[in-house]
């Protein structure tokens, strides 16, 4: 059986909202400094390079794809830009004076609503922001995930599996946002509940360019519960703080069991071999 498609869509939802009256199909050059940023941008990153490539064809063709804006509701001469801003930034760096634009009569969440589906559907906004943005539809505009999942055409595990990537330190959301990390490792980095823990992994994950199975793999051996109170007596403060010490230098798991008053075992994990060689290679060991 075929899915019912999810959402209405952004041709949809526009074609629902009040334009202004105004010549060659609602479309009407707009001074762009009267045109404010949408506060409600979800969007936070705009590539600089990108941006620069867009000014420079802008200068050759013009803007081909109108702004979307509405009229301010505090200022009778200014506007709000609702979804457009690549093209707004890039048309300033391009110095024109006029962009051409749709007026809209939309609500505050109908221009959250429009720039969040803008940005999903051209694959504009990375995992953090969209996250975000779907948060702020929950919390502003008191919305269950059924429906911003409705709103956006989203399916309503995808939105949820989405708000779950906030659980993240910022430490792993910086790393997700600028690429360094992926979707999948998140979602296994997110079975770990230890925070230190989980920014560690972060990091080697990101700096080894290890793949989402082999941080699945790894975050089992996280998951794996320590030993006992029977099994391993409470440890000296000198104890403790030599083994945090180890695990900072080796970015691994240490224990130190004590045998005897002077004597005991270090223990030192290691989660496959490329990582024992680089544990070994601290120790200037090379076995090769």
């Amino acid at each position: 059986m075929k899915r019912k498609a999810l959402g209405r869509g952004l041709s949809a939802i526009l074609s629902d909202l009040p334009k202004a009256d105004t010549p060659h199909k609602n479309i009407q050059n707009i001074p762009i400094q009267s045109i404010d940023v949408n506060h409600l941008q979800p969007r936070s990153f705009f590539d600089d390079e990108k941006l620069s490539e867009l000014s420079d064809s802008i200068r050759r063709q013009g803007i081909l794809q109108p702004l979307l804006i509405r009229k301010h509701p505090d200022q009778p001469d200014r506007y709000q830009l609702i979804a457009g801003e690549r093209r707004l930034r890039a048309g300033k760096m391009a110095s024109l004076t006029e962009v051409p634009c749709i007026i809209l009569d939309a609500k505050e969440d109908q221009m959250l609503e429009i720039a969040l589906i803008e940005n999903v559907q051209r694959s504009d906004l990375n995992p953090v922001e969209e996250a975000r943005a779907y948060k702020h539809l929950t919390e502003r505009f008191s919305l269950t995930q059924e429906e911003v999942a409705s709103r956006v055409g989203k399916s309503r595990e995808t939105i949820a599996n989405s708000l779950r990537l906030l659980n993240l330190p910022s430490e792993a959301l910086d790393s997700l946002s600028d690429g360094r990390i992926s979707i999948g490792h998140a979602k296994a980095l997110l079975s770990i509940k230890d925070r230190e823990r989980l920014i560690t992994l972060a990091d080697r994950v990101s700096s080894e360019g290890l793949s989402v199975r082999e941080t699945e793999r790894l975050t089992r051996i996280e998951k794996k519960p320590s030993p006992s109170p029977k099994e391993n007596k409470e440890k000296d403060i000198y104890t403790a703080e030599l083994e945090h010490a180890l695990e900072e230098a080796f970015q691994t798991k240490v224990q130190i069991r004590q045998q005897g008053k002077n004597k005991g075992v270090i223990e030192i994990q290691y989660y496959d071999m490329s990582h024992l060689d680089g544990i070994l290679k601290k120790w200037k060991i090379n076995l090769q």
